[in-house]
């Protein structure tokens, strides 16, 4: 299977959204559309959306979800303990940022060890509290890389001063990160690839 992930840098706080695409079917998701939905939709395309996936519910990274949704008529996915984030100003901080950002989609929950059937991908669900209670990384087939949201940089992790961010559920969602094997790309919510895994012993 070859997968294609594509990168766009969304909204004031250049978060990333991906569009990652099973090049054998022409089918893709989208992951974390923060913003700028026409930039979206216009970089997706002909190509068909299976979902909109979300790694967390901060409005940077969830602003563009209704618009996203509606345009390709695809279901919405985040961990159930991010999803009243979606309606929650305050819980998704936008009110913190001068606005008032509520998702009216509303989403299918996710919890981890979630295997997602989509584009013809079996793409896994990692819980990864900390900078939220319902942070997730995706976990692309065949070691293609793991999009990781605001938990992993690739000089850094994620900030831990919002209402549930916990540092030492991060620091345990860190560890697991670090240690998964075969080490792979790491696609972040902000910023360049790192890197996310050990060398296989």
């Amino acid at each position: 299977m070859a997968i294609k992930v594509e990168c766009l840098a969304v909204g004031e706080l250049a978060a990333n959204c991906y569009v990652v695409e099973n090049e054998e079917t022409g089918e893709c998701v989208v992951v974390d559309p923060g913003a700028q939905a026409q930039r979206i939709v216009e970089r997706v395309g002909g190509r068909k959306v299976a979902a909109v996936l979300l790694t967390h519910g901060h409005c940077d990274h969830i602003g563009a979800a209704d618009e996203v949704c509606a345009h390709f008529d695809a279901p919405l996915y985040i961990h159930e303990a991010d999803a009243p984030k979606l309606t929650d100003p305050d819980a998704n901080v936008s009110r913190l940022f001068g606005f008032l950002l509520r998702v009216h989609t509303k989403p299918r929950t996710l919890a981890g060890g979630d295997t997602l059937h989509l584009a013809g991908m079996d793409i896994g669900v990692m819980h990864t509290p900390g900078h939220s209670m319902g942070s997730v990384c995706f976990l692309l087939p065949k070691g293609a890389g793991v999009l990781t949201g605001d938990t992993l940089f690739a000089h850094g992790y994620g900030r831990t001063d919002f209402a549930d961010g916990d540092f030492g559920l991060l620091r345990a969602s860190l560890r697991a990160l670090l240690r998964m094997t075969p080490r792979q790309i790491a696609y972040p919510g902000h910023g360049e690839p790192g890197i996310a895994g050990r060398a296989e012993a």
